[in-house]
This record gives C-alpha cells, sequence and structure tokens, in this order.
C-alpha cells in the first residue's frame, strides 16, 4: 500500500510510554487534558502534508525531531519504533503553547509516546531575552 501524504492523520497509542509520569498527560490535569484533546482533534482534520508544509507548520511547531538537540539524546526507549520518523508538534492553549507532543509518523499514523508539558524535552532559547 502507497502512502499518500495528504490523507488525514490518524492518531495511535500503541507506542505511549507510560514507563513513567514524567511524559505522561495523565498528569497533567482536567482543564489541560481536555483542552490537549481537543488539540489533538483539530490535528486530525489535517494532513502529514498540511502540518509540514506553510502556516501549518509554524503555527504547530511541527517538525522532525533532531535528538541531539534534546535532553533525550538516544531518542525513545521502545526499540520498535527507532527505524521510523520521530516529529514533535505544539498542542495550541495548553500551558501558554508550551505543551508538545513527541511520537512517530509512519503511513498515515503519528504514534504518540511522549506528552511534554513544560517544553522540556526539546528547550529553545527564548528570543529577545
Amino acid at each position: 500500500m502507497v502512502e499518500d501524504k495528504s490523507d488525514k492523520i490518524k492518531f495511535s497509542f500503541e507506542y505511549y510510554d507510560t514507563r513513567s509520569d514524567k511524559y505522561c498527560i495523565s498528569c497533567w490535569g482536567k482543564e489541560r487534558i481536555k483542552k490537549s484533546l481537543e488539540r489533538l482533534r483539530d490535528i486530525n482534520t489535517k494532513s502529514f502534508l498540511d502540518l509540514s508544509n506553510g502556516r501549518n507548520r509554524e503555527v504547530y511547531h511541527f517538525a522532525q525531531v533532531i535528538w541531539e538537540k534534546t535532553i533525550q539524546k538516544n531518542g525513545f526507549p521502545d526499540l520498535r519504533v527507532k527505524n521510523m520518523a520521530p516529529f514533535h508538534f505544539a498542542l495550541l492553549g495548553v500551558n501558554e503553547q508550551k505543551a508538545r507532543v513527541y511520537g512517530v509518523y509512519s503511513s498515515g499514523t503519528f504514534y504518540i509516546i511522549w506528552f511534554d508539558l513544560n517544553h522540556t524535552i526539546w528547550p529553545i532559547k527564548l528570543k529577545n531575552t
């Protein structure tokens, strides 16, 4: 089956990391979880191409993960995803735009692995500081 990157993204929790609470959405509190699920529903209306090009890419901060620039130098702990492309995106409106979702993309499916509430996995230098 040939992948069509214009198909709407599907989400899967098949590789969701529950080994610790560090990157688990269950620790976020009811309102943040609710808003996060609303954002996932919104992103679910978009395709990989929608997210990876143009304005959406900037709005959602959708990008491939460069592990060397993160605090998780070895990437995801699950060896089953080592050969899949790692990506992250912002959950708009959650924790002052800091919240991120990390996972892998393959064949039209974004496999959610981590939820990063405070943008700690890939810290960025603030502009104009």
